[in-house]
């Protein structure tokens, strides 16, 4: 049967779907994960994951991250200071480590209980800059270290994220861990070196002749570095978004921000399918089952309060009480990379159906928590600066 249908109902539902998504303040992957449980197998049966639509989503979620790396860029990640460094080592620590044990607790495997930590480190820093934007604190000292600690999270979790994949593969010893350590940061060391000379030397050159082949040359060096990190036992994604920040590192910033802004628009086409997916393999029917709602809830508290606490810690001496706390809550929203990381965890037979739900949720649950908490503490501090 062709995958067409499926293609064409995706696009157009996923496209839509996550468009109202950001409306309404939410993260579009939310709506989109969403979207995945209505039309897929679990409830109306409309599409049927295949090979086809897997690869287009492996490619979608690829491109995603390669924009990440596009956008954040080295110069942003070292500005973060001190206390963005600690607010993020801090909550990724807490949150890693209160997953891992909460998956133990439960009944997991190592492996599962590995990818549930990993899971839980990353911030959404989309949520938090929507949020700190309304307020007019994106330039202030809270937003700047919030800013910060979710860029380092972002590339702190999906360096976790290539290296459990290494950790858990096959024929892998205990003994290995500290070379795989060394062989992970080698290899994203040298596509991102490799990347920023690619764009210093060729991509420069092809600018002066013709800018309009810079974006799909690009597009095709992130897919091909990420499927060269795929083969060498390491995550695809992380590839696609070391190659992103080397491609962003040797261009000027004109030619950056054109180079994402194209590259979005593939993006925004393509990674649907990924979440859609996400939700459409999910088997609902576990939330019924003995512990669910109280490992969703467990899993919930964890991630709100190991990134509080961080901020609290991390912050200590940035301002009194109120300002840490307001850090420790803006790092709270999940989105992209958390279900990136549980989306794989699944592919790879590495967590099971319940664990998929039950990460989902939490992702949902805090997406949804952190503005919630975090808008009145903005009302507080304007009321304050005002007087």
């Amino acid at each position: 049967m062709s995958p067409l249908p499926d293609i064409i109902l995706i696009l157009l539902l996923g496209v839509t779907v996550g468009w109202i998504a950001t409306r309404v303040g939410l993260p579009a992957v939310i709506g989109q994960v969403l979207l995945g449980i209505v039309i897929g197998p679990p409830v109306l049966g409309w599409i049927n994951p295949g090979e086809t639509l897997n690869l287009l989503g492996e490619i979608g979620v690829v491109l995603l991250l390669g924009v990440a790396g596009l956008h954040l860029g080295l110069r942003r990640l070292v500005s973060a200071g001190w206390p963005g460094l600690w607010v993020a080592l801090l909550g990724m620590a807490f949150c890693l480590a209160g997953g891992y044990v909460l998956a133990i607790v439960w009944g997991s495997s190592h492996e599962e209980a590995v990818y549930v930590g990993t899971a839980m480190t990353a911030t959404s820093i989309g949520i938090s800059v929507q949020v700190l934007q309304q307020f007019g604190l994106i330039d202030h000292a809270i937003g700047r270290i919030v800013v910060a600690a979710a860029i380092v999270d972002d590339v702190v979790a999906l360096y976790l994220l290539a290296l459990a994949h290494g950790i858990l593969g096959e024929d892998f010893a205990a003994s290995q861990l500290l070379g795989s350590a060394i062989l992970a940061a080698l290899i994203l060391t040298a596509i991102f070196l490799g990347c920023k000379w690619f764009a210093l030397t060729v991509l420069q050159r092809l600018a002066r002749k013709t800018s309009a082949v810079i974006w799909p040359v690009s597009v095709l060096l992130i897919i091909v570095l990420a499927w060269l990190t795929a083969e060498l036992g390491y995550s695809l994604v992380v590839g696609g978004f070391f190659a992103g920040l080397g491609l962003g590192e040797g261009l000027s910033k004109p030619q950056r921000e054109r180079l994402a802004v194209q590259v979005e628009r593939m993006v925004l086409l393509l990674v649907p399918f990924f979440f859609v997916l996400i939700g459409s393999r999910a088997e609902w029917r576990v939330l019924a089952d003995q512990g669910m709602p109280l490992l969703i809830a467990a899993l919930l508290v964890v991630a709100i309060g190991g990134k509080v606490l961080g901020g609290l810690l991390g912050a200590l001496g940035s301002g009194g009480f109120m300002r840490p706390l307001m850090i420790g809550v803006g790092m709270v929203p999940r989105g992209e990379v958390a279900l990136v990381i549980a989306g794989l965890g699944f592919e790879q037979a590495h967590i099971s159906h319940h664990m998929l739900v039950a990460l989902v949720l939490m992702t949902i649950g805090a997406a949804l928590v952190g503005p919630l908490l975090l808008t009145p503490l903005l009302h507080i501090h304007e009321r304050r600066i005002d007087q």
